[in-house]
C-alpha cells in the first residue's frame, strides 16, 4: 500500500473465498452490486447492495464473494494517527459517505481523488459500527451440507465452498462428490465449474 488512503473498485465474475486472515489495514467496503459473507468470530454476516462494512486492522475475517458482486474498497494504513473504529460491522450510510464513494468511482483525477479520501477518512472516524445477526446471516452462519436453512444461489455457494475447503484438507474429488452431490459427477462438476469458474 503506497498511500496512507487508497481506494479501489473490484468485481467478481465468480465465487471468490479469501482466506481468514488479519486484516492488514482499517477498511471501509461498500457492495456496490451482488452480496458477500464476512465471517467475524464464529458467525458470518451477508451484506447486500447498497450496504457499507467496516473491517478494522488486525480483525479475524474472511470474505467470500458471491458471484457478479462488484466491491469498493477504502484502505486507511496504519501509520495514519486517526481514532478509527475498532469494532466491524456494519455501518449506516450517510448522504455525504454515499456521495463520495459514488464520486470516487468515477474520478479521473488522482488530486480530486485524495481530497475525496481525506473528507471519508473524517467522516469513518466518527462511524459506529455495529453487529447484528439477522435471520438470514443466522442461518448461514449455522448451515450445514444436507441441511434446509438456506436456499437458492446461497446455498449453491455454501455447498460449493464445503466443497473447495474439503478439497483443499487433501480429499479426493470423488469422495467429495460422494459425500456433497450423492456421487452425482455431471451436477458436481457443473456447479463448480459455474460458481468458481473452475472443476476440483
Amino acid at each position: 500500500m503506497n498511500h496512507a488512503i487508497d481506494f479501489q473498485s473490484n468485481s467478481y465474475d465468480f465465487v471468490t473465498i479469501t482466506a481468514r486472515k488479519k486484516t492488514l489495514h482499517n477498511q471501509l467496503i461498500r457492495v456496490e452490486e451482488g452480496q458477500v459473507i464476512v465471517r467475524l468470530g464464529k458467525n458470518e454476516y451477508l451484506f447486500q447492495a447498497g450496504e457499507l462494512f467496516w473491517l478494522p486492522f488486525d480483525c479475524l475475517t474472511s470474505l467470500t464473494i458471491l458471484p457478479h458482486t462488484k466491491l469498493s474498497t477504502v484502505k486507511f494504513s496504519i501509520r495514519l494517527r486517526d481514532k478509527f473504529p475498532g469494532q466491524a460491522g456494519h455501518i449506516k450510510t450517510t448522504p455525504l459517505t454515499s456521495a463520495i464513494l459514488d464520486r470516487l468511482t468515477t474520478a479521473s483525477s488522482d488530486v480530486i481523488k485524495n481530497d475525496l479520501l481525506q473528507v471519508l477518512r473524517h467522516e469513518v472516524a466518527a462511524m459506529s459500527p455495529a453487529l447484528t445477526l439477522d435471520s438470514t446471516s443466522e442461518n448461514i452462519s449455522r448451515w450445514t451440507p444436507g441441511s434446509n436453512t438456506v436456499s437458492g444461489e446461497l446455498a449453491l455457494v455454501l455447498l460449493v465452498r464445503e466443497a473447495r475447503k474439503l478439497k483443499l484438507s487433501g480429499k479426493k474429488p470423488e469422495a467429495i462428490c460422494e459425500q456433497l452431490f450423492a456421487g452425482n459427477q455431471a451436477q458436481f462438476q457443473q456447479l463448480t465449474q459455474n460458481l468458481l469458474g473452475t472443476e476440483l
